[in-house]
């Protein structure tokens, strides 16, 4: 096995953002609005540029409804021009042909928008993800872009299986997570930070931390019981000393750790939400 190493800079890049009732991300609530983002996060390792999700569509830049008409309307979909996700990567002195690989929590409209700039890059998913998202069941068939599927299949993926966990380069710094339940192969990552602290981004494993503290998911997950398992997951991964967890769609999450700027520097600097965890 390689020697421990840690990623050399992540960046949290300015992200569109969503607005729909609250409803939507935790059972049993409902009546009020939440505006959320719709990240995508950058890290640069000794192997190369990685990308974590996609955010959305880069003809939705600046018109939103030209990439998803109607529904552009329906979820108030605020997507500036600047937030486009090659030029956001090319402001950081990079192309888009310099990311090497790309993970993809799951198949969902609003982290899948920018596959189309990467069909060279080597792909990980969660196994059944790519397949579900031709098929989808009825629960969440909305949430699946046609455009966006088509641009998946133009990049080489590797699946991660269920209920297993990857090393990404063999050295314990980047890690896939197998979170599934939102989605049949929903992943999370888990980074080791300059510093050795560490930062795990749920994606959708969770919307809100509420999901995680009373462990009550979203009316769209498709498997309850492991998507129950997946925020248990999540839980403990909290309790582990110097690790911050980061709900992506959270906007408090967003305003707080993202508080200093796009790139983040150190996960030990961030807040630790869990009321479970164990002091580092």
């Amino acid at each position: 096995m390689a020697a421990s190493k840690s990623v050399r800079r992540v960046w949290a890049l300015d992200a569109p953002t969503l607005t729909v009732d609250c409803g939507i991300l935790m059972l049993g609530t409902g009546g009020e609005q939440e505006t959320i983002p719709s990240p995508t996060f950058l890290i640069e390792h000794d192997e190369g540029l990685l990308v974590f999700d996609s955010g959305l569509a880069t003809l939705g830049a600046g018109d939103p409804a030209a990439a998803y008409g109607e529904m552009a309307a329906a979820f108030r979909i605020e997507f500036p021009e600047a937030y486009r996700l090659d030029r956001q990567i090319e402001a950081l002195g990079y192309t888009v042909r310099d990311v090497r690989r790309i993970v993809l929590s799951h198949m969902h409209f609003d982290h899948t928008g920018g596959l189309d700039l990467f069909p060279h890059a080597q792909g990980f998913i969660g196994a059944g993800e790519l397949r579900y998202a031709r098929t989808p069941s009825n629960l969440d068939a909305a949430f699946f872009r046609e455009d966006d599927i088509a641009a998946a299949q133009r990049i080489a993926w590797n699946e991660v299986p269920a209920g297993y966990d990857h090393d990404l380069f063999g050295d314990g710094s980047v890690t896939l997570l197998s979170l599934h339940g939102h989605t049949p192969g929903t992943l999370g990552l888990k980074l080791r930070m300059p510093d050795e602290s560490t930062l795990v981004l749920t994606s959708d494993a969770a919307h809100k931390w509420d999901n995680i503290d009373l462990t009550i998911g979203m009316p769209f997950d498709v498997d309850r019981p492991n998507k129950n398992s997946a925020l248990q997951k999540i839980k403990l991964l909290a309790t582990q000393p110097g690790t911050t967890i980061w709900i992506s769609h959270d906007p408090s999450d967003w305003a707080e750790l993202r508080a200093g700027g796009s790139e983040i520097t150190s996960a030990a600097t961030l807040r630790s939400r869990s009321k479970d965890s164990v002091p580092a």
